[in-house]
């Protein structure tokens, strides 16, 4: 079972019946990156969406999208979300600022979720994911916390929930942090999000950490980045990277499948990548990111299409500098390599 035969099985049971719970949870934040502006009605009700959905006909999306809508469209047929309407929906991208932002709050009767969208396919978002391994800060962070102080702000007595899938798992975890003095903050969900650096874990957060829930798969890469810290972990049917995809992971009737540990190789890769991180400053790092996709950004690879997997954007990258090599600066050429070289040794030097 997934999140979708969850959501078909108890979609007629009441939150009196089976209280929300942290499948609930995901499936909410999933939704998050729906493109809810294009429903152009005043009012977004699960009426309004739902009767929207019957003659909506995305094009190039991928199965993992097509899910997407799936979910939203179970949610707003369902006995168990029919009351549910949605607002403050807020998305842009900026290459400028290198920002991909995306939310909207979900109102239930008794208590409100913000969601926040995770990356996209794009090298723009990509390239911001990999910001946050050296940034303390990056725009669309800035973004979430304003956002969350402007919904609790206009709500000051209903009872929030934060929670994103991802990078949105990330922004839920920073903008709660700031409202870790507001009694109305009930649960924060990060599904797989990227960690923050050591400087983040401090005492503010103590205050909030018990709040926090945050969620890994077993084999997880993406949610272990960074810093690793202690999550819950969740059984996937899928392996390594695509685990990733939250529809891998099992449930077991109204809760995940929990683990105890994760898998020796997700131990493997957490070892490398903390090791990467610490042993390049700031400005190796920002060197190597900004020059890969400066690569990119000038042979035009602004977009992963619907059917090709990660591996295959990180082989177009590579592919691409290769080419344009002789046009990177010869002070960065030489950051970038010895940055490669050094990530290949540290693979072949870590063991088990």
């Amino acid at each position: 079972m997934n999140i979708i035969d969850y959501l078909d099985n108890y979609k007629d049971k009441s939150f009196n019946e089976v209280p929300f719970n942290e499948l609930d949870a995901l499936a909410l934040a999933l939704i998050g990156y729906f493109p809810f502006s294009l429903i152009k009605e005043k009012k977004l009700t699960s009426s309004t969406i739902s009767e929207f959905l019957k003659f909506y006909q995305p094009e190039q999306v991928s199965d993992r999208k097509l899910q997407d809508i799936v979910i939203l469209n179970t949610l707003c047929n369902s006995k168990r979300y029919k009351k549910i309407r949605f607002f403050d929906f807020v998305k842009k991208k900026d290459g400028q600022s290198i920002e991909q932002f995306q939310a909207i709050t979900i109102e239930f009767p008794n208590f409100l979720y913000i969601s926040f969208c995770g990356t996209d396919a794009s090298t723009l978002g990509w390239r911001e994911d990999l910001n946050m391994s050296f940034l303390d800060m990056v725009p669309s962070e800035v973004d979430a916390i304003s956002y969350a102080n402007m919904v609790r702000k206009k709500h000051p007595f209903k009872d929030i929930y934060i929670g994103g899938h991802s990078k949105g798992g990330r922004l839920a975890v920073r903008a709660g942090k700031e409202l870790y003095k507001k009694k109305n903050l009930k649960a924060v969900f990060s599904f797989d999000g990227p960690n923050f650096t050591d400087s983040f874990y401090d005492e503010k957060y103590e205050e909030v950490k018990s709040l926090i829930y945050e969620y890994a798969p077993n084999e997880s890469i993406i949610g272990r980045l960074i810093s690793d810290r202690p999550k819950i972990i969740i059984q996937s049917n899928a392996k390594s990277i695509y685990q990733h995809d939250a529809y891998t992971w099992q449930v077991d009737e109204d809760h995940f499948v929990h683990l105890d540990n994760y898998t020796a190789r997700s131990n493997k890769i957490a070892k490398i990548t903390k090791a990467a991180f610490e042993k390049f400053d700031y400005e190796t790092k920002s060197i190597v990111v900004n020059t890969l996709f400066d690569v990119a950004d000038k042979l035009n690879i602004h977009h992963l299409k619907p059917d090709e997997k990660v591996p295959a954007l990180v082989m177009g990258i590579l592919s691409t500098l290769r080419i344009e090599w002789k046009n990177i600066p010869k002070e960065n050429r030489k950051i970038v390599s010895h940055f490669i070289l050094s990530f290949i040794l540290l693979v072949i030097q870590t063991k088990e």
